[in-house]
């Protein structure tokens, strides 16, 4: 656990805003690792049948694995990070919007929540590809 001292006393002492809000975006795809994981967890897996498509919990082990890899890279590599954080939310839309039945709901706050977070990522990206330089791993 060495990297969180890292961004511990970097966020002190070497980070601007862009690279403490790409920390925190970065931290974001960790929440959603972990709400897949739950996802599956609660509808299950080989047991599950619906109302979603039959291959929904195979695309959430995949969404967990890159969602944790944007992690990774938001940190260690920032424009590849937010390359692919882009195309995880777009990928992660456009799946939840058409395949999902997300409005069986009168109020869908995972839906809702992912939307958010998706106009987060799309409107901070071009701000975070110009302003944000800290880099883990770099001394």
């Amino acid at each position: 656990m060495r990297f969180l001292r890292r961004i511990n006393e970097a966020w002190r002492t070497e980070m601007n805003h862009a690279d403490r809000f790409r920390v925190w975006l970065a931290w974001g795809f960790v929440f959603g690792a972990v709400s897949h994981i739950g996802w599956v967890v609660a509808h299950g897996d080989v047991w599950y049948y619906g109302p979603a498509p039959s291959w929904a919990p195979w695309f959430w082990y995949g969404i967990c694995l890159v969602d944790v890899i944007v992690f990774w890279m938001l940190l260690t590599r920032p424009r590849v990070g937010l390359i692919t954080s882009v195309m995880t939310m777009v990928t992660a839309l456009i799946v939840n919007w058409t395949q999902f039945p997300t409005f069986q709901f009168a109020f869908n706050y995972v839906l809702i929540g992912l939307t958010l977070f998706g106009v987060i990522v799309f409107a901070t990206t071009p701000w975070l590809w110009r302003a944000s330089r800290w880099r883990l791993g770099r001394a």
